[in-house]
């Protein structure tokens, strides 16, 4: 921890005032760079520049990215390496020329704090393996093991082989039984992280619960979630004067346990009522001409099957102002998944005040209470999502009593000073161990 040394003005008279400065080291799927990014981990990024902010965090990070050697690349204060993006051997390591770089680092800085962000990378194996001599926090972002009871979706038999395509047949590892077993493989890996962490954050009682079983010994801290800046100074949602109904959601991948194809069945019902109801769909779906997943391929052919490919729209990755305008001009927001650990995409939503529909999954209920800032559906219920669509659709009342209650939650559980100070208490509860 670095003593900086303060002259503060007192009157006529000068005193020093001793600051500490908390060096932190991430171990992170994100970089820090002055373009706005459209991909997953946003809100490491947003903590990240908040605690910059503070003045109060030196902070350090490494990440990996399409590089072939490491390099340096610092940004808004924030001390960056990145790491080429290499396979890991059978135990979950990389390369010994890795370990060795980033032990090299934690020498150089002598952090307070090592703090891994999420089990999906190998940064957890260095710490479960003791590769560290600091004090390690593991942040869990998501659960591997918990998608791999619903990783197809609810899809039937023949809807699985569906979703075989020419890039299935090129890549046989693209398959999704392959891609179940490459899950079933990460979370044996994932379940020794967690097993071997004695510091672990966690967002949700959900999160909490499934920790607990793997590693009741650990010390669990309570972390927030901060979003994106954009997203506190946005303008609220209005119910739109027009008769045009559009539905937004959004997916950061081609994952059946994500839940797009209840939401397209839904859809389906409802254009029975809405002949002109339009679905928007934000993130990596179709992105591909040639070699596009099966899975999105099947989804594009099913919505053709229910007659109602001419309603949807796909939007491709979106930046923060992106969204906002996309949940600003729609109806409804609704989350079909199978499986959240948090659910970032919810948070954002609710915060903007738009009314929200989600899968009664994970820990998604305890981001909004059912009937009053969101209405809940049993998983994979489509004709249920769809029921509640039209209620938010037909009744004001009900639209902006959600979307009040939603924007109140939203802001008191992503609280941007209270959830900053709660990480810089983390850091220094963690500090005092040395």
């Amino acid at each position: 921890m670095l003593i900086k040394l303060k002259i503060q003005h007192i009157g006529n008279n000068y005193k020093l005032k001793m600051s500490l400065k908390r060096k932190i080291l991430w171990l992170s799927n994100c970089t820090f760079s002055e373009e706005k990014i459209k991909a997953t981990g946003t809100w490491i990024i947003a903590m990240g520049e908040a605690l910059i902010k503070t003045g109060e965090v030196e902070l350090y990070n490494i990440s990996y990215g399409n590089t072939k050697t490491i390099i340096r690349n610092d940004c808004q204060g924030i001390n960056q390496w990145i790491i080429p993006n290499v396979k890991t051997n059978s135990k979950g390591l990389p390369p010994q020329y890795i370990i060795d770089f980033i032990k090299g680092v934690e020498q150089e800085v002598n952090p307070d704090v090592i703090h891994i962000w999420g089990t999906e990378s190998y940064w957890g194996m260095l710490s479960a393996t003791n590769v560290f001599s600091k004090p390690v926090l593991l942040e869990i972002q998501g659960i591997l093991s918990t998608c791999v009871s619903v990783f197809y979706g609810g899809l039937s038999n023949s809807e699985l082989m569906g979703c075989v395509g020419l890039k299935e047949i090129i890549l046989p590892q693209r398959l999704f039984y392959f891609r179940k077993q490459e899950f079933i493989k990460r979370s044996r890996i994932e379940k020794f992280i967690i097993s071997n962490s004695p510091r672990i954050a966690v967002q949700s009682d959900w999160v909490k619960a499934h920790i607990k079983l793997e590693n009741e010994n650990a010390i669990l801290f309570n972390a927030g979630i901060l979003l994106r800046k954009e997203f506190y100074v946005a303008e609220p949602w209005k119910r739109s004067k027009n008769n045009e109904v559009i539905i937004f959601t959004s997916s950061s991948g081609s994952n059946m346990y994500k839940g797009l194809h209840v939401l397209l069945r839904a859809i389906a019902v409802l254009k029975k009522t809405i002949p002109t109801i339009k679905l928007h769909i934000g993130g990596r779906i179709l992105f591909d001409k040639i070699l596009q997943d099966g899975y999105s391929n099947w989804l594009v052919k099913e919505a053709k099957k229910l007659g109602i490919i001419n309603n949807i729209e796909w939007l491709g990755s979106l930046t923060a102002d992106e969204i906002i305008y996309q949940l600003q001009i729609a109806s409804v927001f609704v989350v079909p998944s199978y499986v959240e650990s948090y659910c970032l995409a919810l948070a954002e939503a609710m915060i903007i005040g738009i009314p929200c529909v989600a899968s009664y999954a994970g820990a998604m209920p305890e981001l909004a209470e059912d009937k009053k800032s969101a209405l809940f559906f049993p998983v994979g219920d489509y004709t249920t999502c769809a029921s509640h669509i039209q209620q938010i659709v037909n009744d004001e009342s009900i639209a902006n009593h959600l979307s009040i209650k939603a924007r109140a939650s939203a802001f008191k559980k992503n609280n941007f000073i209270d959830n900053v100070k709660v990480q810089l208490a983390i850091y220094d509860t963690i500090s005092r161990e040395l």
